[in-house]
């Protein structure tokens, strides 16, 4: 009878050790996961303030390939002096035979010495002038800057425009406005 106890009590020992590994094993897993669930939802440490939710990536912030830009057209065969009734004519013509969204002449001093039109030729004068006297090699898309003499004033040319502009005519705006200033000035 004794020999009966034993065996039964050897049972209950083995299945209590069966069900108690079994039990270990299952929290292990458990933990594991509740542990991964805890590194996934919280990717900061305890004492770094809240997640803050991240905007997604705009599409005009990511880099695209650089495009050159177009060039200016061929300009056409006009005077810019003759028949013209001001100096402000004649810069007005000098802007369309060469394509230019604006072109204005400032001093020095960052004042409007003559505009062919435009808005803004009070501001750039301002501005560009200023950039051309600190830096004359700077360079700021959209616009082109030239100095020049007439009479012993230096004179600070503006050209507006999103197009590229080749050095022969950049050379031909420059002399067009250097006539410009011998007839008018």
């Amino acid at each position: 009878m004794l020999l009966i106890y034993f065996i039964i009590a050897i049972v209950v020992l083995a299945a209590a050790a069966m069900t108690l590994i079994r039990t270990r094993k299952k929290r292990l897993h458990a933990t594991v996961d509740m542990d991964m669930q805890t590194v996934q939802k919280v990717k900061h440490l305890d004492y770094q303030p809240g997640i803050k939710s991240i905007l997604p990536v705009s599409q005009r912030s990511i880099p695209h390939p650089v495009r050159k830009p177009d060039v200016l057209p061929r300009p056409v065969n006009v005077s810019v002096t003759e028949n013209m009734p001001d100096i402000s004519s004649s810069l007005r013509t000098l802007t369309e035979k060469y394509s230019l969204d604006q072109f204005t002449l400032a001093t020095r001093d960052g004042l409007v010495f003559a505009s062919g039109g435009g808005d803004n030729a009070a501001d750039d004068a301002a501005r560009f002038g200023e950039i051309f006297v600190n830096d004359p090699l700077a360079e700021t898309p959209g616009v082109t800057l030239f100095g020049l003499d007439h009479k012993g004033s230096v004179l600070i040319g503006i050209i507006r425009t999103n197009l590229y502009i080749p050095d022969d005519t950049a050379e031909m705006i420059e002399s067009d406005t250097k006539d410009i200033l011998n007839t008018w000035i």
